[in-house]
């Protein structure tokens, strides 16, 4: 059973920090990413270009997370407020879901999902 608190933890503190090479080291190398960009892409490399894209464009942080996972704790969804600037200057904040799938301690896919 994985830790989910642990992991949404050290997810968020990485994602608020810019600092992708801690969240690298937290997914498989082949990690399925959607929701950061368009489509979808696969490994760590493209993780960290996806998320450097995102945040150059958009001045995001997140708070508030609730975490809900399975019984075992190999799918995380983690509901954030998302509070930020967009490339044109305006603020915002709302609703978005990070969803998690892990295998053997790893995350093998990392997806964004926005409210309406």
């Amino acid at each position: 059973m994985a830790n989910t608190e642990s992991i949404n933890h050290a997810v968020i503190e990485a994602l608020n920090a810019r600092d992708f090479a801690a969240l690298a080291g937290k997914v498989h190398e082949d990690v399925s990413i959607s929701g950061i960009g368009e489509g979808m892409d696969n490994g760590r490399d493209a993780l960290r270009d996806r998320l450097a894209r995102h945040f150059e464009a958009f001045d995001e942080s997140y708070g508030d997370a609730l975490v809900m996972s399975d019984a075992l704790g190999n799918n995380v969804a983690i509901r954030l407020t998302a509070r930020g600037r967009s490339a044109a200057g305006d603020a915002y904040s709302k609703e978005k879901i990070l969803l998690l799938e892990l295998e053997d301690g790893a995350i093998t896919r990392i997806a964004f999902f926005t409210g309406s």
